[in-house]
């Protein structure tokens, strides 16, 4: 997700909150920052530090894993679901 984990850029958070559906209060509520440290991070005023790209990392896995689920359990609905099939001439 990060091209460096060590230090997200700008551009790479603004994607990830795009990717893990959370808004600047969730981000920094997530992550356990404030939002104007987050804010800060988005304007590039004050870079992030490892531990908040590892933690952003985490939660765009578990974003990723319910994705998974949601689509694993969508897909066996679909298939306990009956199809009759009308011919009509």
């Amino acid at each position: 997700m990060f091209e460096d984990i060590n230090s997200p850029n700008p551009k790479e958070i603004k994607l990830w909150m795009i990717e893990v559906k959370l808004t600047i209060t969730d981000a920094s509520y997530a992550l356990g920052i404030s939002k104007r440290q987050f804010s800060r991070f988005l304007s590039g005023e004050t870079k992030a530090k490892k531990v908040h790209g590892l933690a952003m990392q985490m939660l765009w896995l578990v974003e990723e894993n319910r994705k998974d689920i949601e689509k694993s359990s969508e897909s066996k609905k679909n298939k306990n679901k009956k199809k009759i099939k009308i011919n009509i001439k």
